[in-house]
């Protein structure tokens, strides 16, 4: 995939995959973030929806503390996966608060395999995340990478009669299709604890608050139905449009080294993990999810 160079001061930018995607070196997360630095990380944030920044040594007070810069922070609704000193820090990790690996028949594991099928942080909110940061902590020698969608450039690419059509459409997001993706947890009564959150309802277009630029607003794992279509009918929509966003010229795909930290635009993209043997290797991540500004609209 094309990759450019360009040297913005104090900032080294790295852009790959058309620029979608952008590792940024020349900043400490560690260290408290002034607002000249914070508004170029901003404005490089709204060029490149994926950020990646590479060795950074951080503890989950510092990246609270980096992420609150932008808004405020979410608490996931999943009990088991939250810090227990920090609940802001939603654990994606398959290993638990023991220091164990999972089991990978638990509720709890069945769970967080479900982030290996495509989604979007928060969707089944009434205001989904604006954004997600993701610190690796603990990276698996083969596999868990990251795949990331630039859903802007997908709604760009679709032909004009397709885009006029998914503009027009609302689609209900629910957090417990989710749960019902996961056969093992379909067919347990104990499925885990959580937060109830009932469904939502969401333009399948979203236009981005900041650039204004129009996307589809796709997240697979909590998309139940299309609003005014027959179920069989609006399935195969989505799967052709989830289809679409999801081909090589549309993602980035990031092999993780330990202390990357990523950030992310969830207003314009959606990602999945790469599944890796997680019987035999530790994957220990920790997010915090920002807040959005509102209700996306179209």
């Amino acid at each position: 995939m094309p990759v450019s160079m360009e040297l913005i001061d104090p900032f080294e930018v790295k852009g790959c995959n058309n620029r979608f995607a952008a590792k940024l070196r020349g900043v400490d997360l560690s260290l408290s973030i002034d607002i000249p630095t914070f508004d170029r990380i901003h404005q490089l944030w709204m060029k490149h929806p994926v950020l990646v920044f590479p060795d950074q040594t951080i503890t989950d007070i510092q990246q609270i503390a980096f992420a609150k810069h932008f808004g405020d922070l979410e608490v996931h609704p999943s009990l088991a996966h939250r810090a227990d000193d920090y609940p802001e820090i939603y654990r994606v990790s398959n290993v638990d608060k023991a220091d164990r690996i999972m089991e990978p028949e638990s509720s709890d594991w069945q769970y967080l395999e479900l982030t290996w099928l495509w989604h979007t942080d928060s969707s089944f909110r009434p205001v989904p995340s604006m954004a997600s940061i993701l610190h690796g902590i603990e990276i698996p020698p083969v596999g868990g990478d990251t795949l990331f969608a630039d859903l802007t450039a997908a709604y760009e690419a679709l032909p004009s009669h397709d885009r006029a059509l998914v503009q027009k459409l609302r689609v209900v997001h629910d957090h417990e299709a989710i749960l019902a993706k996961s056969k093992g947890l379909t067919e347990r009564d104990d499925k885990g604890v959580y937060e109830h959150l009932p469904p939502v309802t969401h333009p399948l277009v979203r236009r981005h608050p900041i650039t204004g630029r129009r996307s589809l607003f796709l997240s697979p794992h909590t998309m139940d139905k299309v609003e005014g279509m027959q179920a069989s009918e609006g399935r195969e929509l989505l799967n052709g449009l989830i289809a679409h966003a999801s081909e090589d010229r549309f993602v980035y795909r990031h092999i993780w080294k330990a202390n990357d930290v990523l950030m992310w635009d969830n207003r314009c993209t959606m990602h999945a993990v790469m599944p890796y043997d997680s019987i035999n290797h530790r994957r220990v991540m920790h997010r915090t999810t920002i807040v959005g500004e509102g209700p996306p609209t179209d």
